[in-house]
């Protein structure tokens, strides 16, 4: 059957008449078409006219056909002449028409009677409605971009677009398309996949510091072109816009830039920070950004025999100096290192980009090309994680950058049928290297906003960071034939992409590996001996430590080894322990690849001269590889469907409806952590090195304190002591919980998971008016239909529960939605708050000898379960467990969650759940050995009793609620090119972005885990605790009001003859705020809406004017001087993008800052307005 359709295909390209069309480029093409109609005074068509173009890389020449038409496809883009001739007829010229990347651009000219020795210059009316094409696009070439107020970075071009806007925590370079998160967009530069292979961001993208890199450099870009819907079948890989990037080329003459650009300290304000608004956890302070900038390129041909018209180049070298003056903490040990600059450091990024392409034109119509460019950057060894910490062991260099490589054909094997491939490669990578290898030690106890207090810092130590490499290779094909089937004519499109992206993620956290013990400090199991732990104890681990108040720590209440420390704030010293939050012991080093395959077909069908209908067809695959498993996401079939009425059938104005679907494509971040191994140890905690003499005043007698310096702050440098002796879990007089081992292996896949997909509609209408101006408007409804996410069983009360036991959340990747069944659901019963007061639990084996206590509830539930009868089981129901709970042999379940309670400390009553499936659940243990281990239970769950959370469906519903993601929004465009000295884009964007899943990108808690964030981790129990994470409301990136106008003005008439203007101005309605906070669970801020999207009303609307100015100062024929200024932000307005809207730091853990002005460490975390800017520049051009 496979075999019958391609040949039908195949016979459909073959088989018709040639007549001229407008031709289909693929995602991976950088070419252009230029067409046309030639008419006599009378608008009669002229056939048979003789057709001459003239560009970068020489001429061509057809002859118009039967409908006076003629079409030149696959032109490199630029600047076109046009020559028109035929016997009776004047010549008619043409001096300029632009050819931009995938669009034909058509002309109508008019030949006047007369002699062909005759030549006039006409002004082609320039038909810039696209009257067979339904797609929304938005194109910037380099005659536009350079005469407007644009920061240097290509990403500033994307926001010119109607669908863009701010990503938020993405970065400026990954834009937020038509609702999607800022990671759903595809980058392609000359053929290039430009995308981080494992998070998908632009160029290079780090999971601690977002995007970095660009991938290219704005100084060689000839046209940008934003796609933000209505994607013909050819474009695909994402579900957010696709930006399409051409570089500069060289051509039949010689033409270089010599320039210089400049923005000083002197030149402009400095930034408003978050810390004016007195945060009680100080960030440090952003101060002003210098950049210096060098651009060298040239271009022309190969001045060699038979190469002169056939072979061209284009080089360019853009070293840019980059430097960001940034305040440290005052009072910070780190601020001490920098005092000679009154704690301001500078972080030096020097990048030196480059660009190279040569274009080789077999025959007139046959070209291969060859481009190469990347951005490497390195750093000065600087604090980049964070500005407050106690010495310069947080400092670190970086080393990042991306190179790219592509080689391609294109070809018109008739003026009807046009060929192209290629094949890319590309390499992404980034490296981080501490400034001294220490364990590092956050300080959490410093949080409750009292006198003295500085917050959560950093005391030591770098801590987590991540270095990696990568390379993805690609190959594409493509052919377009136009012909004609019962009376219309047809334009018949096939391609195919494969790509292979290979990552090699490398996890480590700073400091020296140690040996993890045996036992605990009191002899014993720390927690390791749970049946679906690995071998722990003897492996080497790394750690990321946390100074925590043992206060805040639950099971904690007897914690006699746990020192005393003195803590600003209190009146009497605090004891304290670390928390090891983290460490990896398994090596730290996952390599995966993701080979892709894609093909569509598309039918342009030309329904006479006032309609035309597109339809296509595009199908998709992956295969997503970890070191462990693998997955395959097969036949994801994505259908798209254009039409468009010309009312007048003159081409002035089109009226048109489309249909897509897209499918978003997983980066390689699923396979790194759900296909490949990594074992972690969590919850680790450690008892600080500490003496008993020398302690603070107020010391409990002979209790220990932590060990200090001679002036009495403590000593974080001796502190960790990863030895027996320190590991206080599940010790006597220690914390009363076992180490959390965090296994990830294989992650079960549901049965028949598919791949993610958003649908699309969009209806819209477009007319040029006199003079060019062209005025659209359409409105666009954007879907997301289903979801590829990780999900688990359980809610946090359930985690709660198995925790108590060892148990531990289990996880699946599937399609969550209302109507899935994978999990059995749970018999939760909630009952009243009970007694918890530290009693000695013969049941766990306490005695007064070893200090340990239990709390009384617990007590008597383990009692019931080790010792099962009518009377125990009587004894724990009277303290409140529900008689649903025990099972028909007396004893409860084990699984029980007493005193649930919310991040603030409210006690919200406790949940027992019981076994779904059997009256009676509970065996003897196996492994019950009250002499060695009293810890154990005697009994455990049944074999076969369900309990809730296990792979399997229970005819009933999963408690999950449908993914949304709906984007709705009215544009409105008016754009004219430049004629008679301006032009001028300007559009108004009117949305709404609701649902409860933004996409990639997790704005709420900062995650970059796409296809595996934790919003579906666990699920809705009765109290509540999840609050409205799956109601629907109004999404993090959602903004009502979009404007932008962005004109240029050159000066043609006077002794300032050549002088540009530029004026810019946008203006955007603010983002939603929303209460977020931790869930005990993971303890993460921002897990949980909890009174819903948009609670906290919205953040305040900002905008900016900009302006450009440029005097060209002609030096001879050959070359031209041109000075240049640039202005940001004249007016100077600083106001917050975004207000800190976490209720907590952590599950119980209060934050002073909520909803002030937010701050975050890294690049991508400034959430200001930039002050007001300047920029100058110096050009020399030839």
């Amino acid at each position: 059957m496979k075999n019958r359709w391609f040949c039908f295909v195949a016979v459909l390209i073959l088989g018709g008449a040639v007549h001229p069309s407008a031709s289909a480029q693929d995602q991976s093409s950088a070419r252009g078409n230029l067409g046309g109609l030639v008419y006599d005074t009378t608008k009669a068509v002229v056939p048979g006219a003789q057709v001459t173009i003239t560009g970068p890389i020489g001429s061509l020449t057809q002859t118009t056909t039967e409908e006076g038409s003629f079409l030149f496809s696959t032109l490199i883009p630029g600047m076109y002449s046009i020559k028109v001739q035929k016997s009776g007829f004047k010549v008619a010229n043409i001096k300029s028409a632009e050819v931009l990347i995938n669009k034909t651009t058509s002309v109508e000219v008019i030949l006047e009677a007369g002699e062909i020795t005759q030549t006039v210059e006409v002004s082609a009316a320039s038909v810039t409605v696209d009257t067979s094409s339904s797609s929304l696009n938005s194109e910037f070439a380099d005659t536009f971009y350079q005469n407007i107020p644009v920061q240097r970075g290509v990403s500033s071009l994307f926001y010119l677009s109607p669908g863009a806007v701010d990503g938020l925590q993405t970065g400026s370079n990954n834009p937020s398309i038509s609702g999607s998160s800022g990671l759903e967009n595809s980058y392609i530069a000359d053929g290039v996949s430009i995308n981080d292979p494992a998070f998908g961001g632009l160029g290079v993208w780090s999971r601690s510091y977002g995007a970095l890199g660009s991938g290219i450099n704005l100084t060689f870009v000839k046209e940008v072109q934003v796609k933000t819907g209505g994607f013909e079948p050819q474009y695909g890989h994402a579900s957010g816009g696709i930006v399409q990037i051409v570089t500069k080329s060289g051509g039949t003459k010689t033409h270089g830039e010599i320039s210089g650009y400049a923005k000083a300290r002197d030149m402009q304000d400095t930034p408003a920070n978050a810390d004016d608004f007195q945060l009680q956890n100080a960030f440090g302070r952003r101060l002003e950004t210098v950049n210096y900038e060098a651009d060298v390129e040239l271009g022309g041909y190969v001045p060699l025999r038979g190469l002169r018209d056939r072979l061209f180049y284009f080089g360019n070298f853009n070293p840019s100096f980059n430097h960001q003056y940034v305040a440290t903490v005052p009072g910070s040990g780190i601020a001490a290192n920098y005092g000679s600059t009154q704690g301001v450091v500078d972080r030096i990024t020097n990048s030196k980009d480059y660009a190279g392409k040569l274009t080789f034109k077999l025959r007139n119509s046959h070209t291969f090309e060859s481009s190469v460019f990347g951005d490497p950057a390195y750093t000065n060894h600087v604090p980049w994680a964070t500005l407050n910490a106690q010495n310069s062991t947080v400092n670190s260099q970086w080393s990042y950058g991306t190179r790219n490589w592509s080689a391609r054909y294109d070809g018109a094997l008739t003026s009807t049928w046009t060929v192209d491939g290629a094949f890319t490669w590309s390499w992404n990578k980034f490296s981080e290297t501490p400034s001294a290898d220490v364990v590092q030690i956050v300080d959490n106890t410093q949080t409750a906003g009292l006198p003295g207090q500085a917050g959560t810092y950093t005391a030591q130590g770098f801590g987590f960071h991540e270095p990696y490499d990568s390379n993805t290779r690609g190959i594409s094909a493509d052919t377009t034939k136009t012909f004609r089937f019962l009376g219309n004519q047809h334009t018949l499109s096939l391609g195919y992409i494969w790509q292979f992206p290979i990552y090699n993620d490398i996890t480590n956290y700073s400091g020296p590996k140690f040996t993890l013990p045996q036992t605990n400090a009191a002899g014993g199991d720390p927690g390791y001996a749970n049946a679906t732990n690995p071998t722990v104890a003897g492996k080497q681990s790394d750690a990321a430590l946390n100074l925590q108040l043992v206060s805040n720590v639950p099971n904690s209440s007897n914690c006699s080894l746990c020192p005393f420390m003195s803590v600003p704030g209190f009146s009497s010293p605090q004891q304290v322990v670390l928390l090891q939050s983290r460490g990896r012991f398994d090596g730290g080093v996952t390599r995966s690849t993701g080979k892709y395959h894609s093909a569509y077909i598309n039918d342009s069908w030309a329904m006479g001269k006032h309609a035309a209908l597109n339809v296509g067809l595009r199908w998709e695959q992956q295969r997503l590889q970890g070191n462990v498993a693998s997955k395959l996401f097969n036949d994801m079939w994505s259908p798209r469907v254009g039409f468009i009425v010309d009312p007048k059938g003159d081409r002035k104005s089109k009226i048109y409806a489309n249909y897509g679907r897209y499918a978003f494509i997983l980066p390689l971040d699923a396979a790194v952590r759900e296909l490949s191994s990594e074992d972690d140890v969590l919850s680790a905690y450690w008892a600080p090195a500490s003496t008993t003499t020398g302690c603070p005043a107020g010391t409990p007698a002979a209790a220990p304190c932590v060990v200090t310096n001679s002036d009495g702050t403590p000593n974080f440098g001796s502190m960790f002591v990863p030895d027996s002796a320190h590991l206080l879990n599940n010790a006597a007089g220690g914390i009363g919980s076992g180490v959390v081992i965090g296994v990830s292996g294989f992650e079960p896949f549901q049965p028949g998971v598919r791949m993610e997909y958003t649908d699309e509609f969009v209806v819209g209408a477009e007319h040029e008016f006199r003079g060019g101006i062209i005025l659209s408007g359409r409105y666009i409804d954007r879907r997301l239909k289903r979801v590829v996410e990780d999900e688990g069983g359980i809610s946090v009360e359930q985690f709660n529960a198995l925790a108590f036991n060892g148990g531990g959340l289990n996880y699946f990747i599937g399609n969550p939605n209302s109507k899935s069944d994978i999990f059995v659901n749970p018999n939760e019963q909630t009952f009243v708050a009970v007694d918890e007061s530290p009693i000695t639990c013969a049941a766990f084996g306490d005695t007064l000898a070893n200090g340990n206590q239990h709390g009384a509830f617990d007590c008597a539930l383990r009692n019931a379960i080790n010792n099962p009868s009518a009377a125990n089981a009587a004894a724990v129901q009277n303290m409140g467990l529900p008689a649903s709970c025990v099972d028909t042999n007396h004893q409860p379940t084990p699984y029980v969650a007493p005193n649930v309670a919310n991040t603030f400390g409210t006690v919200l009553g406790s949940a027992c759940f019981p076994s779904v499936n059997d009256a009676a659940w509970m065996m003897l243990n196996p492994d019950y050995d009250p002499v060695n281990h009293p810890s154990r239970p005697k009994y455990i769950p049944l074999a076969g009793a369900l309990f809730g959370g296990e792979f399997q469906p229970d005819g009933k519903p999963d408690t999950y609620k449908d993914p949304k993601r709906e984007y709705q929004a009215v544009e409105i465009e008016v754009n004219k090119g430049f004629s008679h000295n301006w032009a001028l884009v300007a559009n108004w964007r009117i949305a709404r972005l609701r649902g409860n899943y933004e996409g990639a990108f997790r704005n709420d808690n900062g995650q970059a885990d796409p296809g595996i964030s934790s919003l579906f981790d666990l699920t809705e129990g009765k109290f509540g605790l999840l609050g409205q994470q799956q109601g629907i409301g109004p999404l993090n990136t959602d903004r009502r009001h979009v404007v932008n106008v962005y004109t240029t003005y050159v000066l043609d008439r006077s002794r300032l003859q050549g002088m540009t203007f530029g004026a810019g101005v946008r203006v955007q309605s603010g983002v939603p705020l929303t209460t977020l906070v931790a869930q005990q669970a993971y303890q993460n801020p921002g897990e949980v809406p909890l009174f819903g999207r948009g609670d906290l009303g919205r953040a305040p609307v900002i905008g900016t004017v900009d302006a450009h100015i440029e005097y060209p100062w002609k030096l001879s024929d050959r070359f031209t001087l041109k000075m240049g200024f640039d202005a940001f932000n004249i007016a100077n307005t600083k106001r917050p993008t975004l207000l800190n809207q976490n209720g907590d730091q952590g599950f119980g853990i209060p934050n002073g800052d909520f909803q002030k002005p937010f701050a975050l460490p890294g690049l991508n975390s400034y959430f200001f307005q930039p002050p007001f800017t300047s920029r100058a520049s110096l050009r020399l051009v030839f």
